[in-house]
C-alpha cells in the first residue's frame, strides 16, 4: 500500500473534478454571488470618500442622501450575495462529503480481507468522518472565497492606486512580507497536520478498544492502566494540536500585525500629504485605508484557505489510500454457469500454501480433499491455520500457492455472489445487527419464509428461547446483540447460517459458548435434517469433531493427522494429547 502511494503523491484513484462535475450550477453560483459581493465591497469606500469630500464640504444634503441610498442598496445587495453564496457553497461542500463517503464504504466492501488488513477499523472510520469533513469544509471554504479573494484584492489595489499611486508604493513593501511570512508558516504547518492526524488514529484506536473490550478491562482491574494509556495517547494528540492551533493561529494574527503597522504609515503620510495640500483629501484618505483594510482581509482569507487546502491535502492523501487499494479478489471474466441443485460441493485442497501478508506461512503444501455430503472437523492449537483454511474455502483469501477445488473446480473460475449463495459460514465471533431476530436471519436469503426461519431456528437450538419473546421473532435486536447471552448469539447466527440450505456449512469453533448437551444436539440435528450438505467443523473440542467422516489435525500450518477419530487416537499424538487432556481418563 505504502509502495503504491509513494509512486504518485497526486490524488489517482480520488480525484475531485469526479464529484465536481455533478454540482456545476452549484459551482457556478456560489463564486458568482460571492463576487458580486465582493464587487459591492469595492464600491462602498469610493462612494463615501465622495460624500465626504464632494458633498459633506459643500452641505449637498440631496447628494449625501442620494449616495447613501445607493451604498444602503449595495450593502442590501451584498448582505443577500452573501447569504446566497454561503447557501451554495454549504449545499456544494456536504453533497460532496456525502457522495465521497458513499464511494469510500463502497470501495471498503469490495475489498477482501487480505486489503482489508492493511488498515486499522479505527482508521478507516477516521478517514470517512473527519478526513471527508475536511474536505467538505475545504470546497465550502474555496466557494466562498475563491471569487471573493480575487476581486478584493484587484479592485481594492487598483481603485487605491487610483487614488494616490505614490502612497499605494507601501503595497509592494508589504505584501512580498506578508508572503514570505505565509510560506514561512504553512512550511512548518504542513507536517504537523499529517502528524495530527496519526494521532488522531491512534487515540481513537484506544477508545474503541477500551469501549469494546470494557468488561476485559474491568474483570481484570485494568481502569486506572486503560486510563492512563489513553491520557498517553491523548497527551500525544493535545501536543501537536496546540503547535498546530498555535501556527494557525499565529498566520492571521501576524498579517493583522503588519497590515495595522501599514495603515499608521499610510496614515502619517497621508495626514502630511493633506497638510502640505499635495492632493490627498481626507474622503480619500479614508477611502484609502478602507481598502488596504480590505487587502488585509483578503489576505488574512487567503492564509485561511491555504491552511484548510493543506488540510485537504493531507485528508485527500488518506482517503485515496484507501481508494487506490486494488481488490486481490475479483470474479472471473467468464464464471462458471452452474445452478445450485446441480452444484457438486465437495472440496480439495493441491498443494496449498498460504500466508497473511509477508508473514510466514500459516498453511505449507496441504492436499486434502473432502467428498460431498461428508463432514470434516478441523483441530489443532492456536494459530494452526484452522480458520485459514475456511476462509480459502469461501474465497475471502486467496492461497499464495496451490489451488482450492469446488465440484472439482478452481475456485476462482466461480463467481463471488455464487460463492455466497452455496456456501455459508458462521464465524469465530457471533456478530449480530440491530434490528429484530427475523431481520438478522435473512442477511443470507432476504426473502426467506417464516418457515424457513423456523426451521433453522430449530436445527440451531435456538427455537425455544426465542419462541419466548411475545414479538418472536420480531424481538428486538441491538446492536451486536448486547441483549443475548454469548450462547444465545452463537445458535442465532448459526441458524442465519442454516437459512437459505447451504451447499456447504462453516461452522468455525462457532459452538464454544455451548454447553456440551446442546453442542450435541446441534450436531445430531444438523446430520439429520442436512443431509447432502458438507460440513467443515473447527472446533478446540474433539468431542465437537469425533462424528465426522474426517478429522484433520494441524500444527504450526503442517498436517500431523488425517483419518477418524478412532484411528487418530491410535496413531496422532497431537490429536491423542488435546483428547486426554479434555476427557477424564482418556474417555473415548
Amino acid at each position: 500500500m505504502k509502495q503504491d502511494v509513494e509512486r504518485k503523491r497526486g490524488l489517482k484513484e480520488f480525484k475531485l473534478s469526479k464529484y465536481l462535475k455533478n454540482y456545476k450550477a452549484l459551482l457556478f453560483w456560489g463564486p458568482f454571488f460571492k463576487a458580486v459581493e465582493a464587487v459591492t465591497e469595492v464600491i462602498v469606500p469610493f462612494l463615501m470618500a465622495i460624500i465626504i469630500d464632494q458633498y459633506i464640504a459643500v452641505n449637498n444634503k440631496n447628494g449625501i442622501i442620494t449616495l447613501a441610498v445607493i451604498i444602503l442598496l449595495l450593502n442590501v445587495l451584498g448582505i443577500i450575495c452573501a447569504i446566497l453564496g454561503q447557501k451554495f457553497a454549504a449545499i456544494s461542500g456536504e453533497s460532496i462529503g456525502r457522495d465521497i463517503r458513499n464511494d469510500i464504504f463502497k470501495h471498503i466492501n469490495t475489498l477482501s480481507y487480505a486489503e482489508l488488513d492493511k488498515f486499522t477499523t479505527t482508521s478507516l472510520l477516521n478517514r470517512n468522518i473527519f478526513d471527508v469533513y475536511h474536505i467538505q469544509e475545504g470546497i465550502s471554504m474555496i466557494l466562498r472565497t475563491v471569487m471573493r479573494i480575487p476581486f478584493l484584492l484587484i479592485g481594492s489595489i487598483a481603485m487605491a492606486i487610483s487614488i494616490n499611486a505614490k502612497l499605494s508604493l507601501v503595497f509592494l513593501v508589504v505584501i512580498p512580507i506578508l508572503l514570505w511570512v505565509l510560506y514561512l508558516i504553512m512550511k512548518r504547518l504542513s507536517p504537523l497536520l499529517i502528524e495530527s492526524k496519526k494521532r488522531v488514529d491512534r487515540t481513537s484506536m484506544v477508545t474503541r478498544e477500551n469501549l469494546s473490550g470494557v468488561r476485559v478491562v474491568r474483570a481484570f482491574n485494568k481502569q486506572n492502566y486503560e486510563t492512563e494509556r489513553f491520557k498517553e495517547t491523548n497527551e500525544d494528540l493535545l501536543k501537536i494540536e496546540i503547535k498546530e492551533g498555535k501556527l494557525s493561529a499565529i498566520l492571521p494574527a501576524v498579517i493583522s500585525l503588519i497590515v495595522n503597522g501599514a495603515i499608521i504609515a499610510l496614515i502619517y503620510f497621508g495626514a502630511i500629504e493633506i497638510d502640505l495640500g499635495l492632493g490627498m483629501s481626507q474622503g480619500y484618505l479614508i477611502a484609502f485605508i478602507n481598502y488596504f483594510s480590505q487587502i488585509s482581509m483578503a489576505l488574512v482569507l487567503m492564509a485561511r484557505l491555504i491552511v484548510m487546502i493543506t488540510r485537504m491535502k493531507t485528508s485527500s492523501l488518506r482517503i485515496e489510500e484507501i481508494l487506490s487499494v486494488k481488490n486481490s479478489i475479483n470474479d472471473p471474466e467468464q464464471p462458471i454457469k452452474i445452478s445450485k441443485e446441480k452444484f457438486v460441493p465437495s472440496v480439495e485442497f493441491e498443494n496449498v500454501t498460504f500466508r497473511y501478508n509477508e508473514t510466514k506461512n500459516i498453511l505449507e503444501n496441504l492436499n486434502l480433499k473432502v467428498e460431498a455430503g461428508s463432514s470434516l472437523g478441523i483441530i489443532g492449537g492456536t494459530g494452526s491455520g484452522k480458520s485459514s483454511i475456511v476462509n480459502l474455502i469461501l474465497r475471502l483469501y486467496d492461497t499464495t500457492s496451490g489451488r482450492v477445488l469446488l465440484g472439482g473446480k478452481d475456485i476462482k473460475k466461480y463467481s463471488l455472489s455464487f460463492l455466497r449463495e452455496v456456501i455459508s459460514m458462521v464465524p469465530q465471533n457471533p456478530i449480530l445487527f440491530d434490528g429484530t431476530i427475523a431481520s438478522n436471519l435473512r442477511w443470507r436469503k432476504s426473502d426467506a419464509t417464516l418457515s424457513e426461519m423456523t426451521k433453522a431456528l430449530k436445527i440451531a437450538q435456538a427455537y425455544d428461547f426465542v419462541n419466548e419473546y411475545p414479538e418472536f421473532l420480531n424481538h428486538r435486536v441491538n446492536r451486536g446483540g448486547t441483549n443475548f447471552s454469548g450462547g444465545q448469539k452463537q445458535r442465532l447466527t448459526i441458524a442465519r447460517a442454516l437459512v437459505g440450505d447451504p451447499k456447504i456449512l462453516i461452522l468455525d469453533d462457532s459452538s464454544s459458548a455451548l454447553d456440551f448437551a446442546t453442542d450435541a444436539k446441534l450436531r445430531r440435528a444438523i446430520s439429520k435434517t442436512m443431509e447432502g450438505t458438507t460440513l467443515f467443523i473447527v472446533s478446540q473440542r474433539t468431542n465437537a469433531i469425533k462424528d465426522c467422516n474426517q478429522i484433520i489435525v494441524l500444527d504450526s500450518g503442517s498436517v500431523v493427522g488425517i483419518g477418524t477419530h478412532e484411528s487418530l487416537l491410535e496413531n496422532c499424538d497431537v490429536y491423542r494429547e488435546i483428547h486426554n487432556s479434555q476427557n477424564k481418563g482418556g474417555n473415548r
